[in-house]
């Protein structure tokens, strides 16, 4: 049916309205699909980005003089930190293993990022690593949901 429009508005106001509710109890109750590919999709980046830095000293050692032009103390302390923080807490988070947990150790990484490296650039530079915070944060909030090792767990004790 053809939408209606009056001098008002109110015709076309009250479709809008219909459809969000349509759209609104299609998609209640699906929130754990929403926090699994989250982890996912966040989890898989992580892993990615790091694992040349798990398989090669090479590419570890590289990573510690990145961060030792940036301050770091202890650079090789700190990349290595790093990289199991991100690499493992990715790994937690495709699993939904430990996911509160996962979500704030990614979240205090990135956080650190933003301070020591990406404040230093403008905005846009920031923000992979803030979108990184933010999706921590959310899954250290909510949790893993019900496609997760976690609700396993629980279910089982």
């Amino acid at each position: 049916m053809p939408a209606t429009f009056s001098a008002s508005g109110a015709g076309m106001g009250n479709k809008i309205a219909q459809w969000h509710d349509a759209v609104e109890r299609r998609l209640a109750g699906s929130g754990d699909v929403g926090l699994l590919a989250l982890r996912l999709v966040t989890g898989g980046h992580l892993m990615f980005m790091t694992q040349d830095n798990v398989f090669s000293w090479m590419r570890m050692l590289e990573f510690r003089d990145f961060l030792a032009q940036f301050g770091f103390p202890f650079p090789l302390f700190c990349a290595v930190l790093s990289v199991v923080g991100q690499f493992g807490g990715g790994l937690a988070l495709v699993l939904g293993l430990c996911t509160r947990f996962a979500g704030a150790i990614v979240a205090f990484n990135f956080i650190v990022a933003i301070v020591m490296v990406d404040s230093k650039q403008p905005y846009p530079g920031a923000f992979a690593a803030l979108a990184l915070v933010a999706a921590g944060v959310c899954l250290m909030f909510t949790g893993a949901g019900r496609y997760s090792l976690d609700r396993a767990w629980r279910k089982a004790a």
